[in-house]
């Protein structure tokens, strides 16, 4: 009993540490913008934060499900079928994260009604999302293999 809740102990400082890097960097997105004394910068920063956290969110439903099949299938002694799980998390991960950006930079005129841009912000949002979305690819796989990480027990390295 005792060796399950240090193997827990082990999974979820890891997990926590990852939870709070996110909120680190919206924290330091605020700190550096908030320089500029700019009121409406840091407006659109906090307006693109639940983009953000759309992209974090897709990441994690693969890594949730693949770390669930890998598991299990690393615990069968099915190596090379956890590789291949690993793997259709990455690429589903890398296409999907395309799909979005796509779907962001198409759409961004909508999204920006939708998540409450002023005429004030509208533009320094905009600008700030098209960012995110560049980068949405990399901050979907960052938050998949963060947990595949730690169904292989290399909670550490996520």
């Amino acid at each position: 009993m005792l060796l399950i809740k240090i193997g827990g102990i082990q999974n979820a400082i890891p997990a926590v540490i990852a939870m709070l890097m996110v909120l680190i960097y919206n924290l330091a997105d605020t700190f550096f913008i908030g320089q500029t004394h700019d009121a409406y910068q840091v407006a659109a920063v906090s307006l693109a934060t639940p983009v953000f956290l759309i992209f974090m969110s897709v990441g994690s439903i693969f890594g949730i499900g693949g770390t669930s099949v890998i598991a299990r299938a690393l615990g069968e002694g099915k190596e090379e079928y956890s590789k291949k799980v690993c793997s259709f998390c990455m690429w589903s991960c890398v296409g999907i994260g395309i799909v979005l950006t796509i779907l962001m930079l198409v759409f961004m005129d909508k999204i920006l009604v939708l998540i409450g841009a002023s005429p004030e912000t509208w533009k320094f949002t905009k600008t700030y999302l098209i960012i995110v979305s560049f980068s949405g690819v990399f901050a979907i796989i960052s938050s998949c293999f963060s947990n595949i990480l730690r169904a292989e027990g290399q909670a550490g390295k996520a």
